[in-house]
């Protein structure tokens, strides 16, 4: 097999594009155990939560590799390349370890009707185990409780902030999001995000239930922003028994000063020293969540997909770019909050210019515009905001750049409408000079 034979044999799996998951654990156990259950052969750090897992996640990895440790890091979804969602010690699965992985499962995969996302995992921890990883770093894709990455027993479980998305799968309340979600917490040691009072009682609830100790940031945790600019930020954390000040966290964003607090805190229990920490942190690289990548004029991308995660947007534009209006090219999927998403954004924008990324669950520039005029129209944002479509994010972006006067200019709404930005610059297409002028 291939590796495209190997990639189109993955994507075509149910769940493929999110249509048709099953959550449960059945089968991910049956997949686990004929390949000899390589989850038994390494530390395990499980994170879940809304916004920020994969932040904490590829963190924490940066730091234990930095301590010695060789670190599988498990993610999704990727943004470029397939390969992004498994990695060792920093290093994508080579091409023909995941075409040799897809086959060796072949038929198992067929007999059980695995999930895409089932079968990655499957493949991410049998790769770490012929890789010798000694700590595994799983981000959750769903929920938890039924999460494909709840194998196991972790000596870590970090839950992130938790707040509203994938409503149809997790439940209508936070209450009910977080118990999904506080599953997890199973061994080991349990670290939370700040939370809402509902969703800490019910994580307090599970930690007491399975008699895990959990660590709350704001009551155990704490984080302190010394500076902010668009080199990075320098923080200072503390938690029970220790502290560490003056840290330096190379990843931009009002959301990653706690994300930061909970790799640091997490690495802690797992026996990271401060200067691994201080590395680790410094050097850690996340694309796609608040990433500079032209200063003049600036263009921000986010994935923020979310109504919490566009929220969270804001507040850095506001943070990094205090009074500036902003030109937002925004490409949502179709089941998403779109009137939550858009709502966040409009009140620092000047212009919107609605896109799509070539996704089949990706929402019409055309339903996205009339959404933006009508929010625009019952007085959410300034009335003079301009919303205008484009064919294609590329195209978007070079609406954004044609204007006389350079904007700050941010591409949000989906990882998907990220991951084709940033595949345009891996490949060197000059999207910064190609200009389109509109009527």
């Amino acid at each position: 097999m291939t590796y495209r034979e190997a990639v189109a044999r993955i994507t075509g799996m149910r769940g493929g594009e999110m249509a048709g998951m099953r959550p449960g654990l059945e089968r991910i156990e049956a997949l686990l155990d004929a390949v000899g259950n390589p989850e038994r052969a390494m530390t395990l750090v499980q994170v879940a939560g809304t916004n920020g897992k994969g932040s904490v996640a590829a963190m924490l990895a940066a730091i234990l590799e930095f301590a010695g440790r060789r670190v599988g890091l498990y993610t999704s979804p990727h943004l470029l390349d397939l390969r992004e969602r498994i990695r060792v010690d920093g290093r994508p699965i080579e091409e023909a370890d995941l075409a040799d992985g897809v086959e060796a499962l072949g038929t198992l995969l067929a007999r059980l009707d695995a999930t895409m996302f089932e079968a990655l995992t499957a493949l991410a921890l049998d790769h770490f185990a012929r890789e010798g990883v000694e700590v595994a770093v799983l981000e959750a894709g769903l929920g938890g409780r039924l999460d494909s990455t709840s194998v196991g027993r972790p000596a870590v479980e970090v839950i992130t902030r938790i707040d509203y998305d994938h409503q149809g799968y997790l439940g209508d309340t936070l209450e009910a999001i977080a118990g999904e979600k506080a599953a997890i917490i199973r061994s080991g040691v349990a670290l939370s995000a700040g939370q809402e009072p509902a969703v800490e009682a019910v994580l307090a609830r599970r930690a007491a239930l399975v008699g895990v100790p959990l660590v709350v940031e704001g009551r155990d945790l704490h984080v302190r922003v010394r500076a902010a600019s668009l080199n990075g930020q320098w923080l200072d954390f503390e938690g029970p028994g220790w502290r560490l000040d003056d840290v330096r966290c190379g990843l931009l964003g009002v959301f990653q000063p706690g994300n930061a607090l909970l790799a640091a805190a997490a690495a802690r229990a797992l026996g990271a020293g401060d200067a691994a920490i201080r590395e680790g942190l410094g050097r850690a690289r996340w694309p796609g969540r608040f990433q500079l990548i032209r200063h003049d004029p600036a263009v921000i991308v986010d994935g923020a997909h979310n109504p919490a995660g566009a929220r969270a947007l804001a507040a850095s534009l506001a943070t990094y770019f205090p009074g500036r209006r902003v030109t937002f090219v925004v490409g949502t999927s179709e089941d998403k909050d779109g009137t939550g998403i858009l709502g966040a954004l409009l009140p620092l924008a000047e212009r919107v210019i609605c896109t799509a990324a070539h996704h089949p669950r990706a929402a019409t520039p055309a339903s996205l515009a009339e959404l933006a005029r009508s929010l625009v129209g019952s007085g959410v944002g300034s009335g003079t905001t301009r919303v205008d479509t484009a064919a294609t994010p590329t195209e978007a972006l070079q609406m954004a750049l044609s204007e006389d006067q350079a904007p700050t200019i941010c591409v949000a709404g989906s990882l998907f409408l990220i991951g084709e930005i940033l595949v345009q610059a891996s490949e060197n297409t000059d999207i910064f000079r190609q200009t389109v002028r509109c009527g």
